[in-house]
């Protein structure tokens, strides 16, 4: 309890000294007001009408900034929800196409790992993120606050890693089928970690409800998806160990297939 109280006791003349530095015309026409009295205490008018005088013309000063200071904090606050809501629908769509992608490379590398002769059909283009349209040249981008301009920056820069891999690796001579879908896989995941931190700062959950309660929430569905991955990844692990392992099939060569 003294500790506390010994704390408290320092922290209002930190609070008050910052006050005054904040407000620096308010402190001094405190003062002028005081010199006045003073004066007129003295019975020196003159004085006591200047000091009065310039006191009041300081508070005027003070009044007009802290309310400018009040306006331009609500507007700041104003621009910044604007740009939330402005933004929130494109993020929501290209974290989506990023959790589609999760789920594709997971099934083809399933198939190729399992080595079963089952193809999905996919297409290249069904492993290229969506674009945003409104990031980084919308003027709404300026106005998001700290953290959530983090989030989406790191996010979107993720996608751009998506679509070289995508251009780079598919259909790559001599490579194997399975290297390809696992490399894909690997720089999806990892952007849809990054998208779970714009879900959270832009609370995409309540802005955008599942159409039917099956589905699950985003954050959910995401879940599941990063779940299978691993799942797919440990169990195409787990058969290369015991492969390895076994005299027979450790010395036959792997049929993977290759583009």
């Amino acid at each position: 309890m003294a500790d506390l109280e010994k704390q408290s006791k320092g922290f209002r003349p930190k609070r008050v000294f910052g006050y005054i530095k904040e407000n620096p015309h308010m402190a001094v026409s405190i003062g002028l007001f005081l010199g006045g009295g003073g004066a007129l205490a003295l019975n020196i008018t003159p004085l006591a009408g200047s000091l009065f005088g310039a006191g009041g013309a300081l508070l005027g000063s003070w009044i007009t900034e802290l309310k400018k200071r009040r306006t331009d904090a609500e507007d700041k606050a104003r621009r910044q929800a604007d740009a939330v809501d402005t933004l929130a629908p494109e993020l929501q769509r290209t974290i989506e196409r990023v959790q589609y992608i999760v789920d594709r490379a997971s099934a083809n590398f399933i198939c190729e790992a399992a080595i079963n002769g089952v193809e999905t059909k996919d297409q290249q283009s069904d492993f290229r993120p969506y674009r945003p349209t409104l990031y980084p040249n919308a003027p709404q981008v300026r106005d998001l606050p700290g953290e959530k301009a983090i989030a989406v920056i790191r996010f979107y820069d993720s996608l751009h890693e998506i679509e070289k891999l995508v251009d780079d690796w598919w259909e790559r001579e001599g490579q194997l089928a399975v290297n390809v879908f696992n490399v894909i896989l690997h720089a999806a995941e990892k952007s849809l970690r990054l998208g779970q931190f714009c879900i959270r700062e832009f609370d995409l959950e309540a802005r955008f409800p599942p159409p039917y309660e099956s589905w699950g929430t985003l954050t959910s569905r995401i879940e599941r998806s990063l779940d299978n991955a691993a799942k797919a990844r440990q169990h195409h692990f787990d058969r290369a160990e015991a492969r390895r392992l076994d005299p027979v099939k450790a010395k036959e060569p792997t049929p993977f297939r290759k583009y």
